[in-house]
């Protein structure tokens, strides 16, 4: 009986000791591009995307441009969906040139489908490379392509691995609820994003807004704002 008695009371302690449900650290995941993952990376790729054109900017014409492509977020949309695309296609791959060479391919198919779906379905172009040498198309080139192979690299090897067993760290459901409020706030910026853009474009073709929220678009979103928000968009 007080062998029982013991045996209990230890159960207990180590009942005690273990850490509330949601507080617990998982690694079920590593490796995996869950969702909650796939949030922060779009925001961390996004960001840096935008700190990189930024610069570039800065560097060769000495001025400041916004590029984040987004009107409530500095997620870059395109470096955003970038990382993304990059980790999902490599995130097996172990050796370095695998990686440069497929990112280099997988980008400026990217960057080519980006470029066509804006032209198209947008009526903008973000982007011109036809004065570049090696251009495709003037939608991407191959100096660009094989920017896009070291970035990939750097992506995968600096950035993904090491966030990821960072992310493993993170309390669960911390981590998803914190995912689903910036998924929510991209949604809603993504939102804004085309409707403002459609409106843009609409009034550069002397369309007149035909509902309410198209005309509260047109105050809250005027050319002058659209141009300094995206200043490479350019219009037909």
């Amino acid at each position: 009986m007080p062998q029982n008695k013991n045996k209990m009371l230890m159960n207990k302690l180590r009942r005690r000791r273990k850490p509330l449900h949601f507080l617990r650290y998982t690694h079920r995941t590593l490796g995996k591009l869950t969702f909650p993952k796939a949030v922060f990376l779009y925001m961390l790729g996004g960001t840096l995307g935008n700190l990189w054109e930024i610069i570039f900017n800065l560097v060769k014409v000495h001025r400041y441009f916004d590029c984040s492509g987004s009107i409530f977020t500095p997620f870059n949309p395109v470096y955003g969906l970038g990382i993304l695309a990059i980790v999902f296609a490599f995130k097996r791959a172990r050796g370095l040139g695998e990686v440069f060479f497929g990112g280099a391919l997988l980008g400026g198919a990217l960057e080519f489908a980006i470029s066509c779906f804006e032209e198209y379905v947008l009526g903008v172009r973000s982007w011109n490379y036809s004065k570049w040498p090696l251009n495709i198309g003037g939608r991407t080139t191959i100096p660009i392509m094989l920017f896009w192979g070291v970035l990939c690299v750097f992506a995968m090897f600096v950035l993904y691995r090491p966030l990821d067993r960072f992310f493993e760290r993170i309390p669960r459901r911390i981590f998803y609820g914190a995912a689903v409020f910036f998924f929510c706030v991209i949604c809603v910026d993504m939102f804004f994003n085309a409707a403002a853009m459609f409106r843009y474009v609409s009034r550069a073709d002397g369309i007149a807004p035909l509902t309410a929220f198209g005309e509260w678009l047109d105050k809250v979103f005027p050319d002058a704002f659209m141009k300094k928000r995206f200043p490479s968009t350019k219009l037909g």
